[in-house]
């Protein structure tokens, strides 16, 4: 039981991590840097926590690809510039 406890609360915490870098997805420049690198440590640690369990549940090729997966994602919510629409 404490163990599955454990793995719903993690997967809470991973879901939770994604929905907070898609709600700040094109506005990480408004933010202070201290504000923008704490919220991309957050992510970031979260996201690399669930690449370990995957790891240890997949091997080596479960990882690469959560890995691969979690920097793509990372640099579409914090890094690439946001579409600015212009309407006329």
């Amino acid at each position: 039981m404490i163990i599955l406890l454990h793995a719903l609360i993690g997967i809470v915490g991973f879901v939770s991590a994604g929905v907070l870098g898609i709600s700040f997805m094109g506005h990480t420049q408004e933010l202070s840097t201290m504000q923008r690198w704490s919220l991309i440590l957050t992510v970031s640690a979260i996201g690399i926590t669930a690449v370990l369990g995957l790891y240890y549940m997949a091997g080596i090729w479960g990882a690469l690809v959560s890995a691969l997966l979690l920097a793509y994602f990372e640099y579409v919510c914090f890094f690439k510039e946001a579409k600015t629409v212009h309407n006329n």
